[in-house]
């Protein structure tokens, strides 16, 4: 290409003829002509010729033309960008090239070709890690068995591994499930190990981290949420299949696969603290086991890089909380875990949300907190828990009524009205627990006058009724009887009108 250059330098800057190019450079007067006639063939000027790289130079002055004994050649970059389409497969776009091109490529060597062009233009980027920036954290693939004394079964434990990857400092803890309040249980441990907290959490995209994935905006479980918030931490999943967001974590699982679950492998465990047991004993052995490549290991790493950049614990430990959503009752009454709690009267039928923890209960209505509640022990005879404050004025006027209340009203409508109030009292051990019933009855006889109220009552004694399904079914009746107008007899006077005598045994005769 140097000699091309100089044919075409001259021939540009001095205008010789194709015999003095020869005589200045020593190349046949044929091959200067052959170069000159296929630069004037591109269409671009000398200049533009010379501009260009080598590479593009040659495909300009000689484009390839494959002949009848050459393979086409597959468009990779074409190939490439197809493949990232939906339902798109190398058998497919090897069928499209074929039909083109029947002499073509076949499968295999399509397939290399693609190979090839995929590693030759893959680039690695290498990842640096700042001090205590970033945790990453998952289930390793491979698990532990125990067998549970209890229920004589073999049960399998699930394997915790979080690390800080500018150390390569890891973290790793045995549990019975993958439910989320193990994953939070583990963060908590992870980061009491560590005696800090890094800045971002790097978890993948497990439903115990994330209620809803996304490349760009992701929805974080809300208990995780509020964990992280608990300590200063920023959560930054992973995308989706994109595993090298988290590599370092990827690296320590196949670690502690091989170096702690594979060393364990034929040890009979009894229960799972015997498996943490014997998990930590070979995690200090990993931790303390020297880099191959750097003169410490990684506690060393760890006190040197890591461990000073973390940010200190807060003052007390996260209280693991789980939130779902219910509806308030009609009456005013929340149901969690078999326990009913009051709301303010207000939120009845609507939906709140709830954050339960081991001790305390509350309750939340967009996100503003309307009560509190100590968690309650589902009993059967103890299974509403009420705040008086929580109820509207009617009826908190009637819980706080006194028995005596009741025998006053009673008393104001007349002596059979106080008889059987005071009978339908000492009916019950507690005297409260007939407070309703004594409030209805009485509510029945409100719009009746006292007299007829007096005969109401007085017929209940006597019938010996005192309970108040049966007393409305009398009310109902007394009033059926005493409300419909007497029947009054008219005698109709008309002339046509036969008398007595028109019947048989009357005297008529015809």
């Amino acid at each position: 290409m140097t000699k091309v250059r100089e044919i075409l330098k001259l021939k540009h800057d001095m205008q010789l003829s194709v015999r003095d190019i020869e005589l200045a450079t020593g190349i046949s007067k044929s091959a200067v002509a052959s170069t000159l006639t296929k630069a004037k063939e591109t269409g671009l000027r000398f200049d533009e010729l010379l501009s260009l790289e080598d590479k593009a130079l040659v495909a300009k002055l000689y484009p390839s033309t494959p002949t009848s004994k050459e393979k086409a050649e597959p468009n990779l970059e074409y190939i490439y960008q197809e493949l990232k389409k939906p339902n798109v497969t190398l058998m497919l776009l090897w069928e499209e090239y074929k039909s083109k091109y029947p002499n073509g490529l076949m499968y295999t060597q399509f397939c290399e070709r693609y190979r090839d062009f995929k590693k030759s233009n893959q680039i690695t980027m290498h990842k640096e890690h700042k001090a205590g920036e970033s945790m990453e954290v998952d289930w390793a693939g491979k698990s532990l068995w125990y067998k549970n004394i209890k229920t004589k079964t073999d049960q399998k434990a699930y394997i915790f591994v979080s690390v800080l990857p500018a150390s390569s400092y890891p973290f790793v803890r045995a549990y019975d499930d993958m439910t989320l309040k193990s994953w939070m249980d583990a963060h908590i441990r992870a980061f009491e190990f560590y005696g800090g907290t890094p800045k971002v959490l790097i978890p993948d995209n497990t439903k115990t981290a994330i209620s809803k994935t996304d490349n760009y905006d992701p929805v974080c479980n809300q208990t995780y949420k509020e964990m992280a918030s608990h300590y200063s931490i920023a959560i930054i999943p992973a995308r989706p299949a994109k595993p090298k967001d988290k590599g370092a974590d990827e690296g320590m699982v196949k670690i502690v696969s091989q170096r702690i679950l594979a060393a364990l492998r034929n040890r009979q465990f009894f229960s799972l603290a015997d498996i943490n047991t014997a998990i930590s004993e070979e995690l200090e052995k990993l931790i303390q086991r020297p880099f191959q490549k750097i003169p410490c290991n990684r506690q060393d790493a760890f006190l040197a890089i890591d461990k000073p950049a973390l940010t200190a614990l807060p003052s007390s430990r996260y209280e693991f909380a789980s939130w779902f959503n219910a509806r308030v009752g009609s009456d005013y009454h929340v149901e969690c875990n078999g326990h009913f709690y009051s709301v303010p009267y207000v939120y009845a039928n609507k939906m709140v949300s709830l954050r339960v923890t081991d001790t305390t209960i509350e309750i939340f209505d967009d996100y503003k907190r309307i009560c509190v509640h100590t968690v309650k022990g589902n009993t059967l005879f103890e299974r509403y828990t009420t705040i008086v404050e929580h109820m509207p004025e009617e009826h908190r006027a009637v819980m706080s009524h006194p028995t005596e209340y009741y025998v006053d009203r009673a008393e104001n409508i007349g002596p059979n009205a106080k008889r059987y109030i005071e009978e339908i009292l000492s009916q019950k051990n507690f005297p409260q627990e007939a407070h309703k019933t004594c409030n209805s009855t009485l509510k029945i006889c409100e719009e009746l006058p006292k007299e007829r109220a007096e005969e109401l009552f007085m017929e209940a004694l006597d019938k010996n009724i005192f309970k108040y399904k049966y007393f409305k079914m009398l009310s109902r009746q007394y009033f059926e009887n005493n409300t419909k107008p007497p029947k009054q007899d008219r005698i109709i006077n008309h002339q046509n009108i036969r008398g007595v005598k028109a019947y048989k045994g009357g005297g008529y005769r015809a």
